[in-house]
């Protein structure tokens, strides 16, 4: 479904960046559940799956100050700490693509369009998951939370995608499940497309397209 004009003035995408959890990957269940461990071993209670779902992609600290709202940056980064050694060793492995993810991503590469990933998590975490499930031609640049100073809704990420991946905004599709991809995307003048089979399952005000299948998402961006 259209977004209306910002969607029709576009150029020919040349190029797509890629949320990860929620959007490329089923691991959203994983985000949640390892926090929440973090949160319960320290006292706290735990965080309802659907509120906290729509805050991946937001750095970690921005997940534990839901519990604590007055968490100190020292905690932060103690909780941190304790989330991505249970995440390396539980979830990064069990972490599966979505079916129609990489056939979406191979369709993209043999039409010449440039990939990038733009999530929440470190760089290296998410070329690892993704080389690990057998991609290694598609993706052409991994940024993640720590790529820059300011993370999501910012256009920050987006737009350092944009310089390495060297196309326009207006050549640019940003793809992501939640509300916050949608802002980023907004806000570094790149079309936001939404999924809906992420933690969003209805369209937000954001987003100029949301496509509920991967054949749906193939030939939006294909012919547009």
């Amino acid at each position: 479904m259209a977004g209306g004009d910002r969607s029709r003035r576009r150029s020919r995408t040349r190029a797509v960046l890629w949320d990860l959890d929620g959007t490329l990957t089923d691991s959203v269940r994983f985000v949640v559940d390892t926090a929440n461990q973090v949160i319960t071993k320290h006292g706290g209670s735990p965080i309802d799956f659907a509120a906290f779902g729509r805050m991946t992609g937001l750095p970690l600290e921005a997940l534990f100050r839901v519990a604590w709202p007055d968490l100190s940056d020292e905690d932060a980064v103690t909780y941190r700490t304790e989330y991505r050694a249970i995440y390396d060793e539980v979830a990064i492995p069990a972490t599966k693509l979505y079916r129609g993810a990489i056939t979406t991503l191979r369709a993209f590469r043999r039409a010449g369009i440039k990939q990038a990933t733009v999530t929440g998590k470190r760089a290296a975490d998410c070329e690892r998951i993704l080389r690990g499930l057998g991609l290694k031609r598609e993706v052409d640049a991994y940024l993640g939370g720590d790529s820059v100073a300011r993370p999501k809704p910012d256009p920050d990420l987006a737009l350092a995608a944009m310089e390495l991946l060297r196309v326009a905004p207006h050549e640019t599709a940003v793809v992501g499940d939640t509300r916050t991809d949608m802002r980023m995307a907004r806000a570094a003048g790149a079309l936001a497309v939404q999924v809906l089979w992420g933690v969003e399952t209805e369209r937000v005000p954001e987003a100029d397209l949301t496509v509920r299948t991967w054949p749906e998402l193939r030939d939006r961006i294909l012919r547009g």
